[in-house]
């Protein structure tokens, strides 16, 4: 997998956070935890360190999914960080650390921890369960290496596997996350300036249709993308089949569909359309 060579103020974050991220790194190579970028900062990677596209949103947060095998090594890797390494417990959520009092740090824990139903619960108050579906499968398929200034090396989410991850989360919790939703739009609406050689080599069936639309395609390729993640797991396919079949079947029934007209500007039967070739690409 490739190397990205990327700054600060592309991915519009202070080099202050170059501190935080020693320390992180510290306490992951003490306990031998390997771990990967995802989140927003993770898709301003794509967009804006490497594609030069202005990001949609900002974010105060910064997320990594921790690979965690053993009990009680989760808990361990956050007592030493909190203890040896400055960052504050967050009674709100069990899987947040604060930097300096103004970063938010999500370790998003995944691996042989899970209980069985793709979840990982931990023992405190606010929010203690978390859904781990999509994360062992985006780490297994493989993923870049994000080099920030020369000083970090640590691997980051591939734009399928983000796009499979929101799609996971706002399934959980559609009250709360919209979000989610515009941020899938907004990478499908750029997806194929950012893929365009790769799509013209790899995918060149799809260019056969003289009237083809390119968002069509690009959507088209992500399903294919996203596809060869989630076949890893019988169960993380069904649920992404699942969410994409219940978007496109009824046009007005399509709270993805909805959402999507806040960021596109269009109509609700034009976002199905572009769901439709994001599912059909899937089942391919």
């Amino acid at each position: 997998m490739p190397t990205y060579k990327i700054n600060y103020n592309q991915l519009s974050q202070q080099p202050g956070i170059t501190e935080m991220l020693y320390a992180l790194q510290r306490g992951l190579e003490k306990f031998g935890i390997d771990f990967y970028l995802v989140g927003a900062v993770a898709r301003n990677v794509w967009m804006t360190g490497i594609n030069n596209i202005a990001p949609r949103r900002t974010t105060g947060d910064i997320d990594f999914a921790v690979l965690i095998n053993d009990d009680g090594l989760y808990e361990a890797l956050k007592t030493y960080l909190i203890i040896t390494e400055g960052f504050q417990p967050y009674k709100g959520n069990e899987y947040v650390l604060i930097w300096k009092e103004n970063l938010e740090v999500d370790l998003l824990p995944f691996g042989a921890i899970d209980d069985g139903d793709t979840k990982f619960t931990s023992n405190g108050l606010g929010l203690t369960s978390i859904s781990l579906q999509g994360f062992t499968e985006i780490y297994n398929d493989g993923l870049p290496t994000l080099d920030l200034e020369g000083k970090h090396q640590f691997k980051f989410c591939t734009l399928p596997g983000i796009v499979l991850l929101k799609l996971i989360a706002w399934d959980d919790r559609p009250e709360s996350r919209r979000d989610d939703i515009k941020d899938i739009s907004d990478i499908l609406n750029h997806f194929f300036d950012m893929n365009d050689n790769e799509i013209f080599e790899n995918h060149h069936d799809l260019f056969e249709k003289e009237e083809a639309s390119l968002k069509h395609i690009a959507a088209r390729v992500m399903g294919r993308e996203m596809s060869k993640i989630a076949k890893k797991n019988e169960l993380l396919f069904s649920r992404i089949v699942g969410i994409l079949d219940s978007n496109t079947l009824v046009s007005q029934n399509s709270e993805m569909a909805k959402i999507m007209v806040e960021y596109y500007d269009n109509t609700i039967d034009d976002n199905v359309q572009l769901l439709k070739h994001l599912r059909q690409g899937f089942s391919e």
